[in-house]
């Protein structure tokens, strides 16, 4: 039930079996319903003592039936899902979506917001380094949003995310199950909350297991392959290179992948590597790629469905909701190998063994 106790459109919804844009049509009568439909809508609005919202009412004449999406990259393969992911859900409720890319330019977002304004019923906004205050000028319009991507949870909108620090942790743990003990991270080099989360995990599961977390081995890079590609070269010239490296994303993965067999290295007996983001590159490249799935499609579509509900039933009469997506780890070859990824943690006779064998 909405807030205060108060009946809200999504509970006439849900006790009905319908959509709240199904409702929204009994209510305005602007779109024909079949009769049946909104004779159930009907009864169940009696029940419910169900009284809309007059001022959300009024500002739904001057829909424009768009949501305005920011991303700070969308050739990332994670924000291009994500806008997939959001255009399955606004699509069959008859919504479109204006993407705008920002490069992570707080100002460029800004301007995106401040034209974007008049011209959208609501805003998905994504990026983990979000401050309140990026978002201000939105909830001043009181407009409907959703935060897709960054962990500030306050009152008038909602927020989609993953389980970072625990994506993070869970990374690590996988390396040290497969006998690694070097094991270096590659960050963004960019102000990247999620990545920070991501590396404290990282820290936590290192510490945990009783190996010291160096600063050299955490390192940050461009988020793109030549950065990935650069980083790993860098790790490489340490005195005692790592064994292992964690990527903040698949993409820069890919690239340390690049460059460790430029180096002659060979994945994983060398040198294992994995990401994050699970994009279809990483079951693709060669090996292919261990990483943490972060469901980008999946969160695209949530925001959809709360930034939907939101512009149906009022930011106003909406309570805030946190939705976060948990930990998945997707092994493969560039941890694993076929037999090799068991070498490390066998016992000596066994090992040289299975080396034989495979």
């Amino acid at each position: 039930m909405a807030s205060g106790g108060r009946v809200g459109i999504t509970d006439v919804a849900k006790r009905a079996g319908v959509s709240v844009t199904t409702v929204s049509h009994v209510l305005s009568s602007r779109r024909p319903v079949a009769e049946a439909t909104r004779q159930k809508v009907l009864r169940v609005i009696e029940e419910l003592d169900y009284r809309p919202n007059e001022v959300a009412r009024s500002m739904r004449v001057q829909r424009t039936s768009t949501v305005g999406l920011v991303v700070p990259n969308i050739s990332h393969p994670f924000y291009t899902a994500a806008a997939r992911g959001l255009e399955d859900a606004l699509r069959p409720e008859g919504y479109h979506c204006i993407v705008t890319s920002t490069d992570a330019d707080r100002d460029v977002e800004r301007d995106a917001v401040r034209q974007l304004l008049s011209r959208v019923d609501g805003f998905v906004i994504s990026g983990a380094d979000k401050r309140t205050e990026d978002i201000q000028p939105i909830l001043d319009a009181k407009l409907p949003l959703v935060m897709l991507g960054a962990d500030i949870p306050g009152p008038g909108f909602d927020v989609v995310t993953n389980a970072d620090f625990e994506s993070g942790s869970l990374a690590a743990q996988h390396m040290l199950e497969r006998g690694h003990r070097r094991i270096a991270f590659i960050t963004a080099e960019d102000d990247f909350a999620a990545g920070a989360r991501r590396v404290e995990g990282y820290r936590s599961a290192l510490d945990k297991a009783g190996l010291s977390t160096e600063a050299s081995l955490v390192i940050r890079a461009a988020a793109s392959l030549e950065g990935g590609a650069k980083a790993l070269a860098n790790l490489r010239k340490l005195a005692e290179p790592p064994d292992a490296v964690i990527c903040v994303s698949d993409v820069m993965a890919i690239g340390a992948m690049y460059a460790a067999r430029e180096a002659g290295l060979r994945i994983p007996e060398d040198v294992a590597v994995m990401g994050f983001d699970d994009t279809e590159a990483a079951a693709l490249v060669a090996p292919p790629l261990t990483t943490m799935a972060t469901a980008s499609r999946d969160h695209g579509r949530k925001a959809g469905e709360l930034i939907l509900r939101r512009i149906q039933d009022g930011t106003a009469d909406v309570e805030p909701q946190r939705v976060v997506f948990p930990a998945k780890l997707i092994q493969r070859e560039s941890t694993l190998g076929r037999w090799r990824g068991l070498l490390r943690v066998l016992p000596g006779r066994e090992r040289r063994l299975l080396a034989r064998l495979g």
